[in-house]
């Protein structure tokens, strides 16, 4: 394995919520540590809340984590820009949201947006460099004397791509990118991200809670839960072999035209008591199982990439997660008793 081009130790976000009499703090993300390489698309999935998106804002310098270190080239960028975050940064690592739309004002034509990245890291805004970035990311060059609100879900999504790559940045987080988008369209940007990956040889996040596109479009997949890594790996190992109850969770709520029927209830209601309340874990062969530490076992390996899954004594420490879970064991210990109930009315107007 090469050097990562950035890496990521033991990082920690809070929150403060409450009013001033009574203040708390929320962990939305706790001790996440990983490594991303150059020229591979890293998938970072999980459900709504499990802290993808503060991951991104944090190593965007968007928000301030409370512990941890974030390595570009292995210097602790923390440490040595702790207060004001340099413009050498920013143009090393880009941000594409999650909202195209929300994140173009709409009082200013497509140039604009071009033009103004590539003035403020000192490259020249020539009209043919506004042509050439309009063209990578798909546009026609007619397209920069277009507003925001003239153009498609999809093509102001590749706007916010090309406004990104005008600096040549060497990371680029994409937080959901495809979301807001038409079923239609998604593929086009997914395809666009993947050329430019081997193109330019651009390290990518990307977050999403699609797995679907996760398996299509990512080199390696890390699993998130409750604000922590369960597990990961090369993107189709854990798909196809997953580790951790919480992954096999997910997985099992993705539409498959092969499987029979529903969910299955039971098998489900099984992972998530495997989840609250583990009592083995099936890789503490070695003795490193820990219920208070974020042990990794390693599972497996691919092109010379771990498949590591976090050990499964540890429950999660976050009591949201826990209700989120028992709350959804409700619903579908639910689900059966229904055509009990009206069975049952049957037989009593009978």
């Amino acid at each position: 394995m090469t050097e990562p081009l950035l890496s990521v130790r033991g990082l920690t976000k809070d929150f403060q919520v409450g009013t001033i009499f009574s203040r708390r703090r929320v962990r939305a993300v706790n001790d996440v540590s990983f490594d991303l390489p150059a020229g591979r698309i890293t998938a970072l999935v999980g459900e709504s809340g499990s802290g993808k998106s503060t991951i991104a804002r944090c190593l965007a310098r968007l928000e301030q984590p409370s512990a941890g270190q974030v390595l570009l080239d292995g210097q602790d960028i923390l440490r040595t820009e702790r207060r004001r975050v340099s413009r050498a940064y920013r143009r090393k690592v880009q941000m594409v949201f999650q909202d195209p739309f929300g994140s173009l004002n709409p009082v200013h034509r497509i140039e604009h947006f071009l033009t103004r990245a590539l003035v403020l890291h000192g490259h020249s805004a020539t009209p043919e460099a506004l042509r050439e970035l309009i063209k990578t990311v798909g546009l026609t060059e007619d397209m920069l004397q277009s507003y925001p609100h003239e153009l498609s879900g999809g093509q102001r999504q590749r706007v916010s791509i090309a406004r990104a790559l005008a600096v040549e940045p060497r990371l680029v987080l994409a937080d959901e990118p495809t979301s807001m988008l038409d079923v239609s369209v998604r593929v086009g940007v997914l395809n666009l991200m993947r050329r430019l990956r081997d193109e330019r040889n651009i390290a990518m996040l990307y977050i999403t809670h699609d797995l679907g596109s996760a398996r299509y479009l990512a080199d390696t997949t890390m699993v998130m839960f409750a604000g922590e890594l369960v597990e990961g790996g090369d993107a189709l190992a854990v798909m196809d072999a997953p580790a951790h109850p919480y992954t096999r969770l997910l997985l099992s709520a993705v539409p498959d035209p092969e499987r029979a029927g529903g969910h299955d209830p039971v098998e489900r209601a099984k992972h998530r008591e495997a989840i609250l309340n583990p009592m083995s874990c099936p890789y503490g062969d070695d003795g490193t199982c820990s219920r208070t530490e974020p042990v990794r076992h390693i599972v497996g390996e691919d092109d010379g990439q771990p498949h590591w899954v976090r050990c499964h004594l540890r429950a999660p420490a976050s009591d949201i997660a826990r209700r989120v879970l028992k709350a959804t064991d409700r619903l579908d210990d639910e689900a059966p008793d229904a055509p009990d109930a009206t069975e049952k009315a049957e037989t009593t107007a009978a």
